[in-house]
């Protein structure tokens, strides 16, 4: 937390605390980059005078944690050592979309991966914020306020998933129709982005009808996805699954999503996977297009 004392308060300057350029000189960090912890929370400050001074205790607190350089090595999992999970959904909730940026920033030039930001950062959040509005801890105003911010970020890290050079093929996905979420194909386009393929994202409430005709403009189709969050669509989502294979009996089709996380649960042998999770759907369209590449080459 940043505390603004009064030039007469506290301790004397020159025998316990740093100006805040000489704490970033000691994180090896530039001085921006300093004041950026500050203001996201993870280095604790002083103003005194017109300037942000760091205690001796706060600059070993965040020397020891691991900041600047020192951060670029991973933990055993290979994720950074820490994300600002808990502030990050603070400013989500907030609707405070330059925060939210900064601590994304943060957290990349700390060695995170774009992915990493997607999954354990952003993706955390949202959870926090889905189990904040069941319990009756937020409203219906925070979780679209939260909602509409995440897609503004989605914009702002959608170009650190594109990449230069031949795409793999064409994807498309969207969420079954009745469910009216759109962040999570919105977060699997960049995922798939960053695995090179190109990406049509239907977005919520997508119906058969768009899946297919979509799917039938493809000329290098890997396949479809189809997301539910909401566990009530479940039986309609299976009729729908069922006539999408119908009208595309070749088509590679993977079904995910919250409400998926438990089980198949009724799309077995309609579908060709059931994934728990993004990194798994992007494995099986992985694998479609290794099969598809080795299929063309005579393989």
């Amino acid at each position: 937390m940043v505390r603004a004392v009064s030039s007469g308060a506290g301790t004397s300057p020159t025998t316990e605390l740093a100006t805040l350029a000489e704490a970033a000189e000691s994180l090896g960090v530039h001085y921006m980059t300093a004041y950026r912890y500050v203001r996201t929370g993870r280095m604790v400050a002083e103003k005194r005078g017109g300037k942000w001074w760091v205690a001796s205790a706060d600059l070993a607190a965040v020397l020891a944690e691991g900041t600047g350089p020192r951060r670029q090595t991973p933990d055993r999992d290979g994720a950074p050592r820490q994300l600002m999970v808990a502030p990050f959904t603070d400013r989500l909730i907030a609707g405070d979309t330059a925060g939210c940026w900064n601590i994304i920033t943060d957290a990349l030039s700390a060695g995170a991966t774009p992915g990493q930001v997607h999954s354990q950062l952003l993706g955390n959040a949202l959870v926090a914020v889905g189990e904040g509005w069941a319990r009756g801890a937020l409203t219906v105003a925070d979780e679209h306020r939260a909602t509409s911010t995440t897609y503004r970020l989605l914009g702002q890290l959608g170009p650190l998933f594109r990449h230069r050079g031949r795409r793999r093929g064409t994807i498309v996905i969207g969420a079954f129709a009745g469910d009216p979420h759109g962040i999570p194909s919105a977060m699997m386009s960049d995922l798939l982005s960053d695995r090179r393929f190109s990406v049509i994202d239907l977005g919520a409430n997508t119906p058969t009808e768009s899946f297919v005709a979509v799917a039938q403009g493809c000329d290098d189709l890997v396949g479809i996805g189809a997301c539910a969050v909401l566990g009530g669509i479940l039986p309609a989502a299976v009729e729908q699954a069922k006539a999408m294979r119908a009208a595309l009996p070749d088509a590679f089709i993977v079904v995910g999503g919250p409400a998926l996380a438990g089980g198949a649960v009724g799309f077995d042998g309609v579908v060709d996977t059931v994934s728990s999770n993004a990194n798994e759907a992007c494995d099986a369209f992985d694998r479609a297009a290794h099969g598809s590449a080795q299929t063309s080459d005579g393989i």
